[in-house]
């Protein structure tokens, strides 16, 4: 298969809808107005209990708001150790792949001389192509496939290379070369599986919607019992802020305050470049 055209393969592989600087102003703007909308509903169904004579329940939905609180707080700490857990996932990804370039290149020392240097130069022209951009250059899933489509492009030269390299040397010598070319190839769709988790987007929009009605269920139980709107409230609001953008940034892995570590690529990289001058 054409490496331009595999890019269509990692269909999993996208961008998330909003950008980190949206979603945190979405969460501002949400979180404090869904319980300022619960409030206003429960000022406006307390006028109209009270105007047909009936009484105030006094604990009017405290199972139902106990029972939401219960649940937000079961999805924030699965949503937080799914976030620390993929982004522990892509950091350990990251070094391995660099541990495999970086064994393979030395390797490539064993390979017949003439075909040696175009091995090492195809394995750090693909090295290359493993640093992701910043944010600011992958902006689209068109950037995106543009970036994963030069990097399988020059992963499609490897194994030609080595087959090059590898003719006329000792077999043992070419399982030794072939072996661990073979395991930076695969480094990649391991890297690339770390990208493909759906999982975090159903469970963001599910932590989402718990936030926002129990927020809500607070402003409207304040309503209920004509209770002012206090700031505790929005104190648990701000808390529930910084806690959905702390997940929300430690998801993404190139956005944001907390990024993969990509200097174990970096170091590499200037290894090969040194040893390339020699």
């Amino acid at each position: 298969m054409d490496g331009t055209t595999a890019v269509a393969i990692y269909g999993e592989m996208r961008l998330p809808v909003f950008s980190l600087g949206t979603t945190v102003l979405l969460l501002a703007l949400t979180l404090p107005a869904a319980a300022v909308t619960g409030f206003l509903f429960g000022q406006r169904q307390r006028a109209r209990t009270l105007a047909k004579g009936k009484i105030i329940d006094k604990v009017l939905g405290e199972t139902t708001l106990g029972a939401i609180l219960g649940l937000l707080g079961l999805l924030l700490a699965f949503s937080f150790g799914h976030a620390l857990s993929l982004a522990q996932t892509r950091k350990v990804a990251v070094i391995d792949e660099a541990a495999a370039l970086g064994t393979v290149f030395l390797r490539a020392d064993y390979a017949g001389e003439g075909a040696r240097t175009d091995l090492k130069t195809a394995i750090y022209d693909y090295t290359l192509t493993r640093v992701v951009p910043d944010v600011a250059r992958v902006e689209s899933e068109a950037d995106v496939r543009a970036f994963l489509e030069t990097s399988l492009a020059a992963q499609a030269k490897l194994w030609p290379a080595t087959l090059a390299a590898t003719d006329g040397v000792e077999p043992p010598v070419a399982t030794f070369i072939a072996s661990a070319m073979n395991d930076a190839i695969d480094a990649h769709l391991y890297r690339m599986q770390t990208f493909a988790v759906p999982v975090s987007d159903v469970t963001q929009l599910m932590l989402l919607a718990t936030a926002l009605a129990s927020l809500f269920l607070l402003g409207n139980r304040a309503g209920m019992q004509g209770r002012v709107l206090s700031w505790r409230t929005f104190m648990f609001s701000g808390f529930l802020f910084v806690v959905m953008v702390t997940i929300v940034d430690v998801q993404r892995s190139s956005a944001g305050f907390v990024q993969t570590d990509q200097s174990p690529l970096l170091v590499t990289i200037f290894d090969m470049e040194q040893a390339l001058r020699l």
